[in-house]
């Protein structure tokens, strides 16, 4: 593999639960965005609960197993519900955490803390201003206070987001998030069939990351449970996540 290669590798294993952060699509003209709190969002359709993935990595038809992912998505009631979730990649290059609080209606993000071996994020949101920090192992740390052009959601819920909207056959939407590293962007999706397998039907999304490059999501029509992530990194090679069976 190259040396750019590896960057955009480490890049995405840094951030997996935000795997399509990698690439940026760029903006389509006069096209609306969903937003948090936007009129298709119903965060009821997102199911709680713990699960585990399989990280691999899949080049000219090989795949080769690198590490897991622990998904957790809970509930926090009271005055101010909100959507917990912490998202634990263990590989052999360390342990990455991500914890994120969304509000329980609009998936607003709150917070994100992130954990990893090269670096240390912290951001607070407050509608569209974020602010924060990123410390590196080795480095300065660096100071975030920003205000968006629009609200966004986190990138690293970009699936949740999906998750919560209709998901009709047929159906496209363009979803606007904030990366640490990327900024405001936006992710165009569209549902590319949905087909019974075994006893439940099974939404294909696409998710357009720029000219002629996608990638592709799978989700169970019912639960909403994400299935399976196949994410492009370079020609002929491809971040795979696959949820674990379930006991």
């Amino acid at each position: 593999m190259t040396s750019s290669g590896q960057r955009a590798l480490r890049a995405a294993l840094g951030l997996v639960a935000a795997l399509l952060t990698m690439v940026a699509m760029a903006p389509r003209a006069n096209a609306q965005a969903t937003v948090p709190g936007a009129p298709n969002i119903e965060t009821t359709r997102i199911r709680f609960g713990t699960l585990e993935y399989v990280l691999s990595i899949v080049r000219e038809g090989e795949e080769q197993i690198i590490g897991s992912l622990i998904d957790e998505i809970l509930p926090i009631r009271g005055d101010d519900p909100v959507i917990k979730r912490v998202q634990t990649v263990r590989r052999s290059g360390g342990v990455n955490i991500d914890s994120t609080v969304s509000d329980a209606q609009t998936l607003a993000p709150r917070w994100h803390y992130g954990v990893q071996p090269q670096r240390t994020v912290f951001l607070e949101f407050d509608g569209a201003r974020v602010r924060g920090t990123v410390t590196p192992k080795i480095g300065t740390q660096r100071m975030i206070d920003t205000t968006l052009s629009d609200a966004a959601f986190d990138s690293s819920n970009w699936d949740l987001a999906v998750r919560a909207l209709p998901l009709d056959e047929g159906d496209a939407a363009i979803v606007q998030v904030y990366d640490v590293d990327q900024q405001l962007h936006r992710y165009s999706i569209r549902v590319a069939d949905r087909a019974l397998r075994g006893k439940s039907f099974i939404l294909h999304v696409v998710v357009q990351l720029g000219r002629n490059n996608e990638a592709h999501v799978w989700f169970d029509d019912v639960t909403r449970t994400l299935l399976r992530i196949e994410t492009p990194i370079q020609p002929g090679v491809v971040l795979r996540q696959v949820l674990k069976p379930q006991a």
